[in-house]
């Protein structure tokens, strides 16, 4: 926060210094314009004088035409010396600027670790996850998503390696539909054996979601997923919905399959994630 706030100041008497500098250019060409009118006036009134008396004394005509001359010179030459004068503050303001767009470049970068940092923060360790039989199944687990990839990944029991190709999506879809994703993961393990059995590869469906006593076929290992969870986001796990009996296992696994043994051999294949 600091640094943020000297980097505003700075950025402030960049700004403040380049508008100053603008000013001052405006103002010497301003006086530049006045003093060349002025000159030009002064010298068609000279100029008028001189022809005036050179009518009356022809011998100061070749005086009178050095004189124009020189003024010219001297015109000319204050004309480049306040162009190399503005050249020079014009250069300085170009300074300023790239400095400002040095700041500017600096100030986004730290905004953006700073979102990072804060998306960083709403998430937990790997060692600090935990699971329990009677736990709220419709809470995530609380991994951001690159670590619940690398924790898939690093899964012995994916031998497919179809769970750690799936791993982000799975991540995705449980945020969207309240759905723990290691609860995802156990129910795989007992209903397709870790996504082995080559029934439920060749219907993508490894929840064993069924229709008319059939495994119901997805065209994607996505859509696959995406109908499992979602059906226990919206059906299972959410109070008064038709299948909720309590956001656990063993609600789940009332409507789902045998409660007596089907909530237990969930919990040990979820166990089996972290070893």
């Amino acid at each position: 926060m600091k640094n943020n706030k000297i980097i505003s100041i700075m950025v402030i008497i960049t700004v403040l210094l380049a508008t100053s500098i603008s000013g001052v250019i405006a103002m010497q060409t301003g006086a530049i314009k006045d003093n060349n009118i002025a000159q030009v006036t002064n010298n068609e009134e000279i100029s008028k004088q001189e022809n005036s008396e050179s009518n009356e004394n022809p011998n100061n005509n070749e005086n009178t035409e050095n004189n124009i001359e020189n003024q010219e010179n001297n015109n000319i030459q204050e004309l480049r010396t306040a162009v190399n004068e503005n050249n020079s503050v014009s250069s300085r303001s170009t300074q300023f600027s790239r400095v400002e767009e040095v700041y500017d470049t600096i100030a986004e970068e730290e905004r953006k670790q700073a979102e990072i940092e804060a998306e960083k923060a709403k998430y937990i360790k790997l060692e600090d996850v935990q699971i329990s039989f009677d736990m709220d199944v419709s809470k995530t687990c609380g991994l951001s998503r690159e670590d619940f990839i690398s924790l898939v990944e690093n899964m012995k029991y994916d031998r497919t390696g179809i769970l750690a190709k799936n791993a982000g999506c799975i991540w995705d879809l449980c945020q969207q539909y309240s759905v723990n994703e290691i609860f995802v993961l156990g129910i795989c393990g007992i209903e397709s054996a870790w996504c082995s059995a080559p029934q439920h590869q060749n219907t993508h469906n490894y929840s064993s979601l069924m229709s008319g006593g059939r495994l119901i076929p997805y065209a994607t290992d996505e859509e696959g997923f995406e109908a499992m969870i979602k059906l226990l986001g919206e059906k299972y796990l959410t109070p008064g919905a038709s299948f909720y009996h309590g956001a656990t296992i063993t609600g789940v696994g009332r409507c789902y399959c045998n409660p007596t043994s089907w909530p237990g051999k969930v919990y040990t294949c979820m166990q089996y994630v972290f070893q």
